[in-house]
């Protein structure tokens, strides 16, 4: 089944493009009217995708980080700004074989929310990925704000779950919980729901979250970090969960360094999670992690570094290498009590780094 008006696809080959970011989901704190209405119109989220093809195409043919920044933002704005500063100064000239970023058979996914920010979703075919789909995510916190991009994910279309509908033909988000500077009560509710958890009350947490997913969206990218340290919770096994841990126990078998992680949840505007309603209770969740990754050379060893991390770099690697990598996930959580968690999509990129 799909979803009316508000989710129709588009003409095929009406848009070239790549991605915009900026903020999050749901009902947040508001910071307008709370009024329930729809995020945006299908023109509006259309304008805004056809802008974010062409300003995307521009600033990576040029690599012009700045251009760029103006229709990215999140982890998102994050990856692709870092990329670019690394690309432009190696290659000042910028990129002459640049192929421009075509999008087709394009839908949107708009749902109803009230007060500040607000997001929709672009599914969308493009001319790099195959027969698999792109998402993009885009958010404003304002209605003077433009819409940008802040999350992308690359979806097998087998993948993709039948996204719920509200009475009105709209898609069903999920608001996620976020903590505002100034939001006592949200500060408070977030440490309760943190303490119920630790202490094992999973009633007193579940009724702070009224999601129904075997995870809250806005724990996941928690329960993600702790999986890649433990490798315990509630994840399938898979190329982004279980192949991933295996991938750092390998990386320490190399007499010629030692490999330390750190793994943590970004707390910035922009990098909250989004979270769309399946029709199965299952939801289909965005959210976004930062990796810290030092390589310690054995003694007489000397790093490798790569001329694009390079330029990312404080400090000489002369013993040692961080890595401070940021990374967007799609994953399909379903209801609780209803299997495991799956993370068909993963985009990650290197946005600093630090020599010793």
């Amino acid at each position: 089944m799909r979803m009316r008006a508000r989710v129709a696809r588009t003409a095929a080959g009406v848009f070239m493009a790549v991605a915009t970011a900026v903020s999050v989901s749901g009902c947040m704190t508001v910071h307008g009217g709370t009024a329930i209405m729809p995020a945006a119109s299908e023109e509006e989220a259309a304008d805004a995708l056809a802008h974010f093809v062409e300003v995307s195409n521009e600033s990576n043919a040029t690599f012009d980080a700045e251009l760029n920044r103006t229709i990215e933002s999140g982890p998102l704005g994050e990856i692709d700004y870092a990329g670019l500063v690394a690309r432009g100064t190696v290659d000042p000239e910028g990129n002459p074989d640049f192929e421009p970023l075509e999008l087709s058979d394009t839908r949107f996914l708009i749902p109803q929310q009230a007060g500040w920010p607000k997001f929709f979703v672009a599914d969308t075919a493009t001319n790099r990925s195959g027969e698999n789909r792109w998402l993009l995510v885009f958010t404003r916190d304002g209605i003077d704000e433009d819409w940008a991009a802040v999350y992308l994910s690359v979806l097998d279309p087998s993948l993709m779950p039948e996204f719920a509908q509200d009475e009105d033909g709209y898609a069903e988000d999920i608001p996620v919980p976020v903590v505002d500077a100034g939001d006592t009560e949200a500060t408070e509710d977030a440490d309760e729901a943190e303490e119920a958890d630790e202490a094992g009350g999973a009633d007193d947490a579940a009724a702070w979250d009224d999601s129904g997913l075997v995870v809250p969206p806005g724990q996941l990218s928690s329960a993600y970090n702790d999986f890649l340290a433990s490798k315990a919770g509630p994840f399938t096994d898979g190329t982004y969960t279980t192949e991933a841990v295996e991938r750092r126990e390998e990386s320490n078998s190399n007499p010629a360094y030692a490999m330390q992680y750190q793994d943590s949840v970004p707390t910035e505007p922009g990098f909250e999670p989004v979270a769309l309603r399946a029709t199965d209770g299952s939801a289909l969740v965005f959210f976004s992690t930062r990796h810290h990754e030092k390589q310690t050379m054995a003694e007489g060893e000397t790093p490798v570094v790569d001329p694009l991390v390079e330029v990312l770099m404080e400090g000489t690697a002369e013993t040692s290498v961080t890595l401070v990598r940021v990374a967007m996930h799609a994953a399909l959580v379903p209801a609780a009590g209803e299997g495991d968690i799956a993370v068909p999509s993963r985009v990650t990129g290197v946005t600093s780094a630090v020599g010793e």
